[in-house]
């Protein structure tokens, strides 16, 4: 198992591994930027094991918590493309909140742990994004 050295709580690893929650079993139609920021946010949550609702808050929560947010953010803005305003709105939050969670993430990046749990994350996140293009063009044609 995993651990960030920044917080050293263990990461749950197994999120690539196992059907994923995002699949479209449970999604058959996902066709806004904010559905996309929402399923990253559904596999943040899961690899940290920290109930979805507490990335939604509106108050700053545990260290935990706030990093699986600010990672769930950078995940959205760098894997996803997404602007800091969507971001910021899919997370209740402010653009300039976001692009200070983007920076704390990046900046966090330095560490190899944080960086290896990181990458493993933007993979699983990466096939959200196929998946959401590949569920779009089967809703089109």
């Amino acid at each position: 198992m995993a651990f960030s050295p920044s917080i050293r709580e263990p990461i749950n690893k197994q999120i690539a591994t196992v059907q994923p929650l995002w699949s479209h079993a449970y999604f058959p139609r996902v066709e806004t930027r904010d559905h996309l920021c929402m399923l990253v946010a559904i596999t943040v949550a899961s690899a940290f094991a920290v109930p979805l609702t507490e990335l939604h808050a509106q108050t700053r929560r545990q260290q935990m918590v706030a990093f699986a947010r600010q990672s769930a953010m950078y995940l959205a803005h760098v894997v996803l493309g997404l602007t800091l305003t969507e971001i910021g709105r899919a997370f209740g939050r402010d653009r300039t909140t976001a692009a200070y969670a983007c920076a704390r993430v990046e900046t966090l990046r330095d560490d190899p742990g944080v960086d290896a749990e990181l990458e493993a994350l933007e993979h699983a996140c990466r096939l959200i994004k196929a998946n959401h293009s590949a569920v779009q063009r089967v809703a089109v044609a």
